[in-house]
C-alpha cells in the first residue's frame, strides 16, 4: 500500500533514530549485458554458475524477472526511480537532456540515506535524469560497505561488473583461431534465429565463460559479507541489468532482451520479512520498476506514491501475491543514434510487441553494436542471400504488432497475430496496452527534440498537461493496424490537422502502410513545406519507400540547416533507412553534410555513410567503449 504524504514524512523523519539492529543490509550485485538464458539455473544451455546456485539454495530463484527496458541507461534509470520511464522523460539512450525528476520522487538511495543507511555503489550510475548530490554517499571505483563512519550503520552496498558487458565480445574474428574457450563452441545450442556458423559457436561459448567470471565475482563478494560477519544481516541480490548480449537481444524488446536471472539471499536474521521458504522458485512477474519499492519496503522506509512499482518482497507482501503476478511492460525508443519507437506487453506465456514504425528492420545501423564480428557477419549472410527465413527477420520490415505464445515459441519467431484463431487475444492485448500507454501518459509519442526543446524541466508534468494529446497520438499511429480502407478518412484528415505531431504521426502511418497508401501521395507532398521538421521528414520517408522521391537532397538539407542536435539525429536514422535498403536504396556520402560536433550522438551516423566504415568498424571507436569513452 502506498502511504499518505503527511505518514511519509513522519516515518522518513523517524527512520534515522531506529536502531541499525532492526534494520537489514542489502547488497546488490550486478552484471552488465546478461539475459537469463547464460545461467544454467535458468535456462538448461546455459554456465553453470555454482555460487550463484548457492545464493539460490539460501534465498529465492525469481524465475521471471523482467527489466522493463533492454539497454543500461533506461534500465539503471528505471531501477534508480522505480518510474517507467517513458512516464518521467527518461526513455532514451543516452539522453540528449537530462530529466528533471516529478516533485515528490527522489533515487530509492536518496531515500534509504535520508533513513540512515550509509550507500555506496561501484561505481556505474547512467541515469537518465538530474543526480543530486544526496543520491550516494560514496559512488566511485571504490564504494564500499566497508567505508561507512561507523559498523553499527545499516548499509546499502551496489556493484557492476563489467565482464559480462557487449564489449566482451568485440574482439576480432581471427581470435576464434587462436584463443580457446572453457565452452567448447561445437557443443553449444544457438537458437534457431542465428546462422550457424564457427563465429557464431564460439561467440557464444565466450560469453559463457564470461557469466562463469561474474559467478566467480558474487562467490568473492560473499565471501567478503561472510568474512566481515554480515552475511546473515544482508540480503544479497544477483540479477543483470538489462537482457543480451548476442544479436537480437540488447536493444531489443524480445525476451532476450528483456528477461534477466534474479536471485536473492535470504539472511536467517531477517527471513521473517519473506513469505517464502529459502530455496523457493517463485514464477509471479517483477520488473525493474518493483527494485526500488523492495529495497525501500525491507528497510522499513516508506515507499513515495510517486513510484510505479510494487514492493516483492518484505513485511505485509505476501507469496500468494507476488505469485498472481503475470503482466510487464516493455519500452524502446533511442539507443545511441539508432531510433524506433516500440512497446511490448507479456501477460503469462502471451507476449504482445507493437512496432509503431514497423518499416525500420531490426538490423538498421548501430554503429556499437556492429563492432560485434557476429553481427557483422549475419548482415554479410544476409547481403549474400544465405540465410533461412527466420534468420531473414532481424534484416526486414516487421509486422506492426505482433503476438507470440512463449509456450511454444520462446524465441518469438512465429507471429500469430494474423490468424483467425488468436483474434480476441490479439485485441485484448492490444487494448490493455493502449489504456496503458494513454494512462501513464507515453513521452515516446512526441519526437525527442520538442521534448528536449519544451519537457525536460519536468517531463512527468509536461505528459500530464497533455493527456489528451498523447491520446490522441497513440490513436493516430494506431490507425496502420486497421486495413487500409478503414482508416483512410480518418489518415486524411490527420495529414491535414492544424497539431504538428498528429501530422507527424500520420505520416509515419503512411510509411507502415507503403504502397497501400499511394492515393495519399499528394497530400503527404504538400508535407514537404510543413513548419515542423520532423513531419518534413516522415513525409520524405514516405515518399522516397514509394518511389515519388529521391530523399537524400531534402535529408541532408534539413540535418544541414537544424539547430538542433536531436533534430539532425532522428534526420540521420531516416537517412541510415534509405542506406541500408535492399531495394530503392539510396546511399548517403558522409561528404554531403556538415561537420557534426563529435560529442553528438549524429556524428556516429556520419562516420557511418563514410564508405571505409565497414572495412574497419572496431578501429572507429574503442574496443568496449563508444567514443565518449563510455560503455553502453
Amino acid at each position: 500500500m502506498k502511504l499518505r504524504p503527511a505518514l511519509f514524512l513522519a516515518l522518513s523523519l523517524l527512520a534515522p533514530f531506529l536502531n541499525a539492529a532492526d534494520r537489514p543490509n542489502i547488497v546488490w550485485i550486478v552484471s552488465e549485458d546478461n539475459s537469463k538464458h547464460y545461467l544454467k539455473l535458468f535456462d538448461e544451455n546455459g554456465a553453470e554458475a555454482p555460487h550463484i546456485e548457492a545464493l539460490a539454495a539460501e534465498g529465492i530463484t525469481f524465475t521471471r524477472a523482467f527489466s522493463n527496458a533492454p539497454v543500461c541507461s533506461v534500465a539503471r534509470t528505471t531501477l534508480a526511480t522505480g518510474c517507467y520511464a517513458p512516464r518521467i522523460g527518461t526513455q532514451f539512450h543516452r539522453r540528449a537532456s537530462p530529466a528533471t525528476l516529478p516533485a515528490g520522487l527522489k533515487a530509492f538511495s536518496e531515500l534509504l540515506r535520508e533513513a540512515g543507511y550509509y550507500t555506496s555503489n561501484r561505481s556505474k550510475e547512467d541515469y537518465n535524469f538530474v543526480k543530486s548530490r544526496g543520491t550516494w554517499d560514496d559512488s566511485s571505483k571504490n564504494g564500499d560497505w566497508r567505508n561507512r563512519p561507523d559498523a553499527a550503520i545499516p548499509f546499502f552496498h551496489m556493484q557492476s561488473h563489467a565482464e559480462s558487458h557487449e564489449g566482451s565480445l568485440h574482439f576480432d574474428a581471427s581470435l576464434t583461431e587462436t584463443e580457446k574457450t572453457t565452452h567448447d563452441p561445437a557443443a553449444v545450442k544457438l537458437p534457431a534465429y542465428f546462422p550457424d556458423t564457427p563465429l557464431f559457436r564460439y561467440t557464444m561459448a565466450r560469453y559463457l565463460d564470461r557469466m562463469q567470471a561474474i559467478d566467480g565475482i558474487v562467490g568473492q563478494t560473499v565471501a567478503k559479507l561472510k568474512a566481515d560477519g554480515l552475511l546473515e544481516d544482508t540480503f544479497v541480490f544477483y540479477f543483470g541489468d538489462h537482457g543480451g548480449v548476442l544479436p537480437r537481444s540488447k536493444g531489443y524488446l524480445y525476451e532476450t532482451g528483456l528477461h534477466v536471472p534474479l536471485v536473492v539471499r535470504i539472511p536467517e536474521k531477517w527471513k521473517h520479512l519473506v513469505d517464502l521458504e529459502r530455496g523457493s522458485r517463485m514464477d509471479g512477474f517483477v520488473s525493474f520498476i518493483d527494485f526500488a519499492p523492495t529495497v525501500l519496503t525491507l528497510a522499513g522506509v516508506a515507499v513515495p506514491a510517486e513510484m510505479d512499482g510494487r514492493a516483492f518482497l518484505g513485511k505485509g507482501v505476501t507469496a500468494a501475491e507476488v505469485a498472481a503476478r503475470d503482466t510487464t511492460i516493455g519500452y524502446a525508443d533511442r539507443f545511441d543514434e539508432k531510433y524506433e519507437l516500440v512497446r511490448s506487453l507479456r501477460v503469462g506465456n502471451w507476449k504482445y510487441i507493437r512496432s509503431y514504425q514497423p518499416h525500420y528492420a531490426d538490423g538498421i545501423q548501430n554503429n556499437y553494436r556492429y563492432q560485434m564480428a557476429a553481427y557483422r557477419e549475419w548482415r554479410d549472410l544476409y547481403d549474400e542471400g544465405k540465410l533461412g527465413s527466420d534468420q531473414r527477420q532481424f534484416f526486414e520490415a516487421k509486422a506492426p504488432e505482433r503476438l507470440y505464445d512463449l509456450s511454444t515459441d520462446p524465441h518469438e519467431l512465429k507471429n500469430l497475430a494474423t490468424e483467425d484463431a488468436h483474434r480476441a487475444k490479439l485485441r485484448g492485448m492490444r487494448e490493455t496496452l493502449q489504456e496503458r500507454l494513454k494512462a501513464l501518459p507515453d513521452l515516446g509519442f512526441i519526437p525527442e527534440n520538442i521534448l528536449v526543446r519544451e519537457a525536460m524541466d519536468d517531463p512527468a508534468a509536461y505528459g500530464r498537461a497533455r493527456a489528451a494529446e498523447i491520446a490522441t497520438l497513440i490513436d493516430t499511429a494506431d490507425l496502420m493496424l486497421q486495413p487500409f480502407a478503414e482508416s483512410e478518412v480518418a489518415l486524411r484528415k490527420a495529414l491535414v490537422s492544424d497539431n504538428e505531431k498528429v501530422r507527424y504521426w500520420a505520416a509515419a502511418v503512411c510509411a507502415a502502410y507503403g504502397q497501400e497508401a499511394v492515393e495519399l501521395v499528394d497530400l503527404v507532398k504538400e508535407l514537404l513545406d510543413d513548419p515542423g521538421a520532423m513531419v518534413r521528414v516522415r513525409a520524405i520517408e514516405y515518399l522516397g519507400m514509394v518511389g515519388e522521391l529521391d530523399p537524400r537532397a531534402p535529408l541532408v538539407t534539413i540535418v544541414n540547416e537544424s539547430s538542433e542536435p536531436v533534430a539532425k539525429l532522428i534526420s540521420l536514422q531516416s537517412a541510415a533507412f534509405f542506406h541500408e535498403r535492399p531495394t530503392l536504396a539510396f546511399p548517403f556520402s558522409a561528404d554531403s553534410f556538415n561537420p557534426i560536433d563529435p560529442k553528438e550522438e549524429g556524428e556516429r551516423r556520419i562516420r557511418y555513410f563514410d564508405s571505409t566504415w565497414k572495412d574497419a568498424p572496431s578501429a572507429k571507436v574503442g574496443k568496449g567503449k563508444d567514443k565518449a569513452g563510455k560503455k553502453g
